[in-house]
């Protein structure tokens, strides 16, 4: 028992807001388990066009990274590192967010245009739905989080996974759903949210949102977030896009189903590192060397061991899995799922130490890791895909998580040690233990 109250206690309060985002993200696992098996039933023949709707989304994530996660993420540090007011920042963040939309929609409709194969109409609803109202309830949940509500923004995203669980399951059994009704069914639910969220939500929680003119510091701070989400998106997203784009179609569908059951696996290590973020953005120091860097690889090797186990599981797991959620020509990816499964544990050890570097105030240092890591991974792409198809893929998707891994440590352990030697001399701070 004590041993269950110190894992309670440990990381101020972790294991509350965690359960929070494990309710959302298996609700989330819900619907995307549900999504799954209705699209690849009706495409079960046709994997191409399913990898190409994921190639969109591949497209999507990384601008949507920029568009709304950045803003979002931005809008908490501005809050709860700098001690900012939220009617200071609210509109400044959201104008940030939607100027952010316009330029990430006319990218993303150009690069699927030339390179992936749907309609521009589905593409544009696609688009629309989560650059533009996608990101303004993600804004607006951030908001919630800032005001120290972090059960409110898990509820506000628990209603757009509910969104899509709506239009899945109201599409699929009238023998409706194809990738045009669901994408255009998105744009009608996510918009009436939104508005909600403007009309209703946000007033009653005595906000008064207008649009301002962006501050320097509403920018700056976005840059600061957007640019590494987005670089971390694309890195793990720019595969399947780059199998589209190498005229892979099929093996895309092949390799976007495989990955998929991956993510389920990917979900805890998600569930602990968000509800982790923002414990990191502090200063903290309880008199000896070392504050971020300890916590960090505490939380590390839990998560490693999480990784494992869940790897382990995964792969024990796959007839069960094949059985249950592959039909068809989909069946072919549970050759891929293996393979993938190393990408869990590399996973488990980058993120940590990336949110240590905000903790040390390394924002800038953090997003050239991310960059770095980036540009090595569409690297990795053009020279490894064209010639191996979704084998191709899966080495550079391992080789850039593995140096993602060591290049997070490395600048953790160096700024960690500086930090250091910079505070010599200074007066101990007592904050909780972990």
């Amino acid at each position: 028992m004590e041993l269950l109250r110190r894992l309670w206690r440990a990381f101020d309060g972790l294991a509350h807001d965690t359960l929070w985002t494990a309710a959302h993200d298996g609700l989330a696992t819900i619907t995307a388990m549900v999504s799954f098996l209705a699209i690849t039933s009706v495409y079960e023949n046709d994997p191409g066009t399913y990898g190409a709707f994921v190639a969109v989304y591949g497209v999507v994530g990384p601008l949507g990274s920029m568009t709304f996660a950045g803003p979002g993420m931005a809008l908490i540090q501005r809050r709860v590192r700098f001690g900012d007011r939220l009617d200071d920042l609210i509109g400044s963040f959201l104008a940030v967010a939607l100027g952010l939309g316009v330029v990430s929609s006319i990218i993303a409709i150009t690069f699927a245009a030339l390179f992936i194969d749907l309609s521009t109409l589905e593409v544009g609803l696609i688009v629309i739905s989560e650059l533009f109202f996608n990101s303004f309830i993600f804004v607006c949940g951030m908001l919630r989080q800032a005001a120290g509500r972090y059960p409110d923004m898990i509820r506000t995203k628990i209603g757009t996974v509910l969104l899509k669980l709506v239009a899945v399951a109201t599409l699929y059994p009238t023998g409706n759903l194809t990738i045009r009704n669901l994408a255009a069914a998105y744009v009608v639910l996510y918009g009436t949210y939104a508005m909600t969220m403007l009309f209703v939500v946000l007033p009653r929680d005595g906000y008064n949102v207008r649009l301002r003119r962006p501050t320097r510091n509403a920018v700056t701070t976005s840059a600061v977030f957007s640019v590494p989400l987005a670089a971390a998106s694309l890195q793990s997203d720019g595969d399947k896009v780059s199998l589209s784009a190498f005229n892979f179609d099929a093996q895309a569908g092949l390799y976007a189903a495989a990955y998929r059951l991956v993510f389920f696996g990917s979900l805890p290590l998600n569930v602990i590192g968000q509800a982790a973020f923002h414990r990191f953005l502090p200063e903290g120091d309880d008199g000896r060397n070392n504050y971020h860097l300890r916590r960090a690889a505490k939380l590390t090797a839990f998560m490693f061991v999480v990784a494992l186990a869940t790897s382990a599981a995964l792969y024990l797991a796959l007839p069960v899995l094949q059985a249950l959620l592959l039909r068809g020509r989909f069946t072919e990816a549970v050759e891929i799922v293996p393979w993938l499964l190393l990408f869990l544990p590399l996973l488990a050890l980058s993120g940590t130490p990336m949110n240590g570097l905000l903790g040390l105030g390394r924002a800038t240092e953090r997003a050239a890791v991310y960059v770095s890591s980036a540009i090595v991974s569409i690297a990795l792409y053009m020279l490894l895909i064209p010639g191996r198809g979704w084998q191709g893929a899966v080495m550079a998707t391992l080789g850039s998580e593995a140096y993602l891994a060591v290049a997070s440590w490395v600048a953790m352990i160096y700024y960690q040690r500086l930090a250091d030697r910079n505070s010599v001399g200074r007066s101990p701070t007592l904050v909780p233990q972990v």
